[in-house]
């Protein structure tokens, strides 16, 4: 399964929010400082990156039960990519 693709609304850095977003809110409730709302695509994103320990932990926080699993990390994906990469030349 290819990776969900990032919104364009999100900050550069660290953490970003998909297209697999709902608009549920969760995010924004455990990481305020983080998260905003989209209006026009009901979808929330990365507004700030976090700039110290408690921000990363709530950003963490969010991320991990994120219920539609919206959230990711920039390690995530280059993560993915390599598991794609490795199964690809496996079976070729």
């Amino acid at each position: 399964m290819s990776e969900a693709a990032k919104l364009p609304e999100n900050v550069p850095g660290r953490y970003h929010t998909t297209e697999e977003c709902d608009g549920c809110a969760y995010c924004a409730a455990v990481a305020p400082d983080n998260f905003e709302f989209h209006k026009p695509t009901n979808t929330y994103y990365v507004a700030k990156q976090p700039v110290d320990r408690e921000e990363e932990e709530l950003v963490l926080e969010a991320k991990e039960d994120c219920p539609l699993d919206a959230i990711r990390s920039e390690d995530e994906v280059v993560e993915a990519e390599l598991q794609e990469d490795d199964h690809g030349n496996n079976r070729g």
